[in-house]
């Protein structure tokens, strides 16, 4: 998945605690940087939708 690095080099500087907050929004689910994590490792059809989101709005 195209930017899944620039996500991992995100996710790697966040404070530990900043983890567990939601970072987006995806069909009335909130998603945290730890579920995106997650998703996006095991490529999954929402990891693929979460990165997308944080692409577009710019938080990776």
């Amino acid at each position: 998945m195209e930017g899944t690095e620039s996500f991992f080099i995100v996710y790697a500087n966040l404070p530990i605690e900043e983890r567990d907050k939601v970072v987006i929004v995806i069909d009335n689910e909130p998603i945290s940087w730890n579920i995106a994590y997650q998703e996006i490792k095991n490529k999954t059809k929402r990891g693929e939708k979460i990165l997308n989101t944080l692409k577009k709005l710019e938080i990776i």
